[in-house]
């Protein structure tokens, strides 16, 4: 069994080298292939392993590891002087010393360097499947770049090992190998952002760098503390976690989070992924859906344990309340479309992390909830944003009030991706449901933070609310002048990755009453070591004490989103449109809707956050 775990870790890596000296036309029917083994792995895996897996590697992998380490870390350091970056170089500087450290005095355990459990099987579906999807679109996608063969092939090439790489991270058990594949992210970040290598890309690309570079010196600190604290023995998630009641003491877990958040792109550190909108759409694509950002909530999931009901978890919560409610009015204040999806992507990060820091069954749940269809159906999202600006070449929103004639299926797929965060009965409705649910179902223990919390989960879903549908206002506008609405055709790959990712989202919501029983409920029992009870009942889903009404969620279903997409094909024949004050006179009708900036206020965002991260770290050193 364990050779099929191996080949989620070295098979995408594999592929990435032949990719550079395949020609275009073999490289297709690779990455095509590599999607569809790589999807087929991770679900025999999650349906065959039962109990979790420890696996430990020969001693050789260890130096193999220490020593890409040590080069990785000396590339940041040419990346700073090439560029010139202080910033970057000095966070090199003290990357490379620390990791020189650790490794000279980190103690030697002959524990294992991965462990899957549940957790893990469920991101390597998240992960191969959704990035799998987004392989296949970047394959038309780039070969539209103006830019050499070699450096097409590149980009494929960085793609395939991130995606390796993602597996690594999801299943490292040590923190070392942990440190390795968080910075492995951050160089591909940095090569995809920069890829253009405009004055912008790279500018984006250095600020990227050094963000997360910080959270690569806060996972260094946990391991140096680990070792200085005996009572935790080993340097590895499962051994932090088995002995932290021995020590009273969180700081390896907080700044553990510290790190989670930034490549969260939690505030202050949220431009480095707003600014990763400049590199092409699967770029944006992989970062926001199912690779980058996702680690901080898996890793609050992992480490959810040891600081439930802590005041870790207390400022984690307040901090990620902050950036759902800020992030969100600023998504609405936007009018370019792959910002607002950026900003969107911030503030539901936000609420992951919030619900996995929580720690109970119910949020625990949400969150699982949340990181699934969240990646699907905001990947669907960049993949039609892509669509949009290469076919149609609209990059605002409110350009694009023509695209329910000129494009309806772009257009009916953006809205049913924005459905599927904000409408029951879908996964995205019902995970922002149970997060108010389980927050509160707490308040009685967290009192005015669950308070304050509950009011910025509310709020920042009714400015959610607004921003889906202001965008789907747009894209749903007629202009009256076409009377047969008839799908547009468009490239097959761009058109079987949508075909995929509405499958899923569609399957999806009909199978959560399968689905919350048998795969959520599951998982969260793995995390939280207490069983889940669910039942389906008279109409009703019932997980622990909380009731789900299913059936007049499907009512809703067929009342809302059903009526918006219906509103696509319905056209008023012999009617002219005209506007008020113009005396009956007909006039070009278009519709737009109103923006605003938060630019004055993003200062107070930065100093807001700034503030909550350390004292995310003085909280995790006080016993």
């Amino acid at each position: 069994m364990n050779w099929l775990f191996y080949s989620l870790f070295l098979f995408p890596l594999l592929v990435s080298g032949l990719i550079l000296l395949f020609p275009k036309r073999i490289n297709q029917g690779l990455i095509i292939a590599t999607a569809l083994i790589l999807s087929t792995i991770s679900l025999y895996l999650y349906g065959s392993v039962k109990e979790a897996v420890s696996i430990q590697v020969p001693e050789l992998v260890n130096f193999l590891v220490a020593g890409i380490d040590i080069l990785l870390l000396l590339y940041f350091g040419y990346v700073a002087i090439k560029h010139r970056h202080l910033l970057v170089g000095i966070l090199s500087i003290l990357q490379l010393a620390g990791a020189i450290y650790v490794l000279t005095i980190a103690p030697h355990h002959s524990t294992a360097q991965f462990y899957i459990d549940r957790l893990s099987l469920m991101m390597f579906l998240l992960i191969n499947i959704v990035s799998g999807v987004i392989a296949v679109f970047a394959i038309r996608y780039i070969d539209e770049e103006n830019c050499s063969e070699y450096k097409k092939k590149f980009f494929l090439s960085v793609i395939m090992w991130f995606i390796g790489v993602m597996n690594m991270i999801v299943s490292a058990d040590n923190l070392e190998y942990f440190f390795l594949f968080f910075e492995l992210t951050t160089l591909a970040s940095f090569l995809l952002i920069g890829f253009r290598n405009d004055e912008t890309s790279v500018r984006n690309a250095l600020n990227a760098l050094w963000m997360n570079q910080i959270g690569g010196l806060a996972i260094l600190g946990a391991i140096v503390y680990a070792i200085f604290t005996p009572e935790y023995e080993q340097l590895t998630f499962s051994g932090l976690l088995s002995n932290v009641s021995n020590t009273g003491l969180l700081l390896p877990f907080a700044l553990l989070a510290v790190a989670a958040l930034i490549k969260g792109a939690q505030m202050p550190f949220s431009s480095w992924l707003l600014g990763a909108m400049v590199a092409p759409t699967p770029v944006s694509a992989l970062l926001h859906s199912s690779t980058m950002v996702k680690i901080a909530p898996f890793v609050i999931l992992r480490i959810s344990p040891a600081i439930k009901d802590t005041n870790v978890a207390t400022v984690i919560m307040l901090l990620t309340g902050f950036v759902f409610l800020v992030a969100a009015i600023s998504a609405l204040s936007q009018d370019t479309f792959k910002r607002i999806l950026a900003y969107s992507t911030i503030s539901l990060l936000g609420l992951m992390c919030m619900l996995a820091a929580a720690g109970t069954e119910t949020a625990i749940m949400a969150a699982l909830m949340l990181v699934i269809f969240h990646g699907i159906s905001k990947c669907m999202l960049f993949l039609n944003a892509g669509i949009i600006e290469h076919v149609y070449h609209y990059k605002q929103t409110s350009q694009m009030d023509r695209l329910g004639e000129l494009g309806p299926f772009t257009a009916l797929a953006v809205a049913i991706g924005f459905m599927s965060l904000l409408l029951p009965p879908f996964g995205g409705f019902i995970g922002k449901w149970f997060s108010i649910e389980s927050i509160g179902s707490s308040l009685p223990t967290f009192k005015l933070t669950g308070a304050l919390i509950i009011a910025a989960i509310a709020i920042g879903g009714a400015v959610m609310a607004l921003l889906y549908f202001k965008v789907t206002g747009v894209l749903f506008s007629r202009s009256g002048e076409q009377e047969v609405i008839r799908f547009e055709k468009t490239h097959p790959l761009y058109q079987s990755s949508i075909y995929i990712l509405l499958f899923l989202i569609i399957g999806g919501m009909l199978a959560l009453p399968v689905l919350l029983p048998s795969f959520f409920a599951p998982i969260a029992s793995t995390i939280t070591q207490v069983s889940i009870s669910s039942v389906f009942k008279g109409g009703s889903l019932y997980i622990n004490n909380l009731s789900l009404p299913i059936i007049p969620m499907l009512i809703a279903f067929l009342v809302l989103p059903v009526t918006i997409i219906l509103s696509l094909f319905i056209h008023f024949k012999g009617v002219d449109r005209v506007k008020e004050y113009t005396c009956g006179e007909k006039v070009d009708y278009r519709f737009s809707s109103l923006y605003f900036s938060t630019e004055k206020a993003m200062p107070f965002y930065i100093v807001v956050g700034g503030i909550f991260f350390v004292a995310l770290v003085f909280v995790g050193g006080m016993l």
